[in-house]
């Protein structure tokens, strides 16, 4: 029996610290890499955002260059884009695409399903 090799161990494991990952540890880990990833994902959608209302102006601008009745718009609780046909002489809108109670009708979608895959409840 080799004295030196079995105090060495000893001494080993001894000094070697223990690092416990409990599930708190854990926990905690998920939740910040959750937020890093939620803080992300707003600001490319801002960004994204931020393009696409400066394209719905370029595209405006063009159109009034061209004398034409149609018109762009971008809905930012869908953060999509519509087009909309204008009388010029009145100002009244012929034709929306989508229509304005297809993206109301979408906005209470998203509403539903948010509510039926919550993670909170």
């Amino acid at each position: 029996m080799d004295i030196f090799s079995t105090t060495s161990k000893q001494a080993e494991t001894a000094t070697t610290p223990k690092v416990a990952t409990t599930p708190q540890v854990n926990e905690i880990k998920q939740s910040s890499d959750a937020n890093l990833k939620n803080q992300q994902n707003q600001r490319n959608q801002d960004e994204t955002t931020a393009i696409l209302e400066q394209t719905v102006n370029e595209l405006n601008d063009q159109m009034d260059l061209l004398e034409t009745n149609i018109a762009f718009g971008f809905n930012k609780e869908l953060s999509r884009m519509y087009v909309s046909v204008i009388e010029k002489s009145s100002g009244d809108t012929i034709r929306q695409i989508p229509t304005e109670e297809a993206m109301a009708l979408s906005v209470k979608m998203k509403e539903i399903v948010g509510m039926i895959f919550d993670k909170k409840g």
